[in-house]
Formats: structure tokens, C-alpha cells, sequence
């Protein structure tokens, strides 16, 4: 990589960026803390970018700018997995997904089986999951029971339950570290060499958790501007590389406000969504878990879905909370 500004990148240079895989013009130009990661001024790095521009945009190929066939995961749930095929919004690397619902109605539940089935699909390409819990209520011993109740051997549950990370946070700023500290392994470590840099999917169980206790006017300030970090955390872990969220998240309904009269839509949208309308544009694809009308004592449960950035804003299907996990 040979440029007339300052001096040209030597071979050790070279094979720093190699070992962050960064090997082409537009990752050197989308790369960031080049000049920490190089020792170079910050106006080498700018001169040699743009120098850099124009065999960028020379280089372009069609090929690899469009990609007709993403590739896609699969949520190892039947039923779940049609629902996202008819909408348009399968599990893919770079979404984010929330799960909505209110309190005990098997969020967890389904969250475990997506971390489960996720790491049974995918063990042989090492893709890992990391757990964050908020809630301080991981029970390793459920993940255990679902991987035994499918009938696995030993050496296979093994092997699920060593790359399923579990991140206990206690405040949204240590939710924030968690995050960031993982965005720093993905840069450090891109040649896989490290167990965080091999995580394809973030599950948070969840992420209203963090928040909720900030009631006064300092804390719902100071929510705020944690949020405002949240999301930029996921958004740029989602996008450039290509790490999947699913974010746990509590919503509550309220038949009335304070005075005793019906409650109207817009208030019921404040207080239902719990992190308010900013987190909102958060994720790309929003799904309701709640009871089927008329039936909750047999484990099944409902999925609706609320809002979607890629397809069609409609559509549910029934799933089963069983001891294998949901179905």
C-alpha cells in the first residue's frame, strides 16, 4: 500500500493491518483508530485516505456492492421461522430485534431457546452467543434441562453450553462497558484469535432492566443519555460487524391515566413501551409475546409483530413453552 504522503507504510505496518484484516482500500478507509493501532499521526492517515479514494472508487464491483442472497440464520423454531419468511425479516447477521412483553409471559423462555438453538445450528462454524443478563436471574441449570430434553450427548450439550456467554450486568453503565468492551475485542481481535471477536448473536435479557429505576429527573436525564450510547453501540456492532441482537424488553398496559379517565392512544404508547419513543427506532423488527385470548394454561403463547423496517408490519403465529424450550 504505497502512497507520497509522509512516508509509505512499512512491512510492519502491513501486517498490523493484515492482522485486522484489513487488507483492502475500503477497509483501510473505513477503518478507525488507524493511527493508535499504527503509531501515525492522524494527518498521515487523512492524507493517505484520500489518496486511497480513488482507487476505491475505481475498484467498485456490482458484485460487491449488492448481495441478491444475504445469508440468514434460523431461529430453529418452525413456526417462528415462517412468520419471519412472510414478513420478510428473517434472523440475519447486522438486525436487531426486540421482544416485547409483560412480565411473566416467557420472554426468557424464548430467549434461552434462540440462544440454544442458535449455538446447537451453527457449532461446527464456532459462532457463539454472548447473554447479557440484567435481570440476575441466568439459570444454567434451564439451558442444561432444554439441550438434555432434546436427547443430545454429553460432549454435544458440552460443547453448546462452552460457547454461550454470560455477561451479568448490574447498571445500564455497565450494560454500556459490556458493549463497549466487546466493540474494542471486535477491532482488536478481527482475526478471530479471540472467544468475543467469534460472537454472531447478542441476546438481553433485558434491557428495561437497566433502566427502569431512573424515575427522578437526574435519572430519566441520565437514562437518556445512556440509551443514546446504547443504541449507537448496537447499531454500529450490528452494521459493520454484522452481529445479531435480539433485545429483551418489558412492556406494561395501562387502562386509564392518573385521573381515572380513559387513557388516550398516545399516553398509552408512553408508558406501554417503557423506554420511550427513541428506543423505538432502535430495532429493526419489534415482536409482541403475549397470551392467546382465552388460553394460558398450556404454554402457548402468541407472537405479533409491531413494527418491521424490511417487509410487511403484520402477522403472528402460535408457539409452545415446553421443557425442550419453545416451539
Amino acid at each position: 500500500m504505497k502512497t507520497t504522503a509522509g512516508k509509505d507504510l512499512s512491512e510492519y505496518h502491513l501486517s498490523l493491518l493484515k492482522k485486522r484484516n484489513i487488507t483492502t482500500p475500503l477497509e483501510f478507509m473505513t477503518a478507525n483508530n488507524l493511527n493508535k493501532l499504527l503509531a501515525i499521526n492522524v494527518e498521515d492517515i487523512v492524507n493517505i485516505k484520500r489518496e486511497l479514494q480513488p482507487l476505491l472508487v475505481s475498484s467498485a464491483k456490482l458484485n460487491e456492492l449488492y448481495q441478491p442472497e444475504p445469508f440468514n440464520y434460523s431461529t430453529g423454531i418452525k413456526e417462528l421461522d415462517a412468520l419471519l419468511d412472510r414478513i420478510g425479516q428473517p434472523l440475519r447477521p447486522g438486525r436487531v430485534w426486540e421482544l416485547c412483553g409483560e412480565t411473566d409471559v416467557g420472554k426468557t423462555e424464548l430467549l434461552y431457546t434462540l440462544a440454544v438453538n442458535f449455538v446447537s445450528q451453527y457449532k461446527e462454524s464456532n459462532q457463539q452467543v454472548l447473554f447479557i443478563d440484567n435481570k440476575h436471574s441466568f439459570s444454567s441449570r434451564r439451558f442444561n434441562q432444554i439441550l438434555l430434553e432434546r436427547k443430545l450427548d454429553t460432549a454435544t450439550i458440552n460443547k453448546c453450553l462452552s460457547v454461550i456467554h454470560v455477561a451479568e450486568v448490574t447498571t445500564a453503565k455497565n450494560f454500556i462497558e459490556t458493549l463497549e468492551g466487546m466493540l474494542e475485542t471486535c477491532f482488536t481481535y478481527a482475526d478471530n484469535n479471540d472467544i468475543m471477536a467469534n460472537i454472531k448473536l447478542v441476546i438481553v435479557d433485558s434491557v428495561t432492566a437497566s433502566f427502569m429505576f431512573m424515575c427522578s429527573n437526574f435519572g430519566r436525564n441520565q437514562g437518556r443519555y445512556f440509551l443514546t450510547e446504547l443504541a449507537m453501540l448496537v447499531r454500529k456492532l450490528a452494521s459493520k460487524y454484522g452481529i445479531a441482537f435480539v433485545l429483551g424488553n418489558l412492556t406494561m398496559s395501562y387502562d386509564s391515566d392518573e385521573d381515572g379517565t380513559e387513557a388516550t392512544d398516545e399516553l398509552q404508547f408512553q408508558t406501554g413501551s417503557m423506554l420511550g419513543a427513541y428506543w423505538s427506532s432502535v430495532s429493526t423488527l419489534t415482536l409482541a409475546l403475549e397470551l392467546p385470548e382465552g388460553n394460558n394454561s398450556d404454554g402457548l403463547r402468541q407472537v405479533n409483530v409491531l413494527k418491521n423496517c424490511y417487509g410487511i408490519s403484520t402477522g403472528s403465529c402460535v408457539l409452545r413453552i415446553t421443557d425442550a424450550g419453545v416451539i
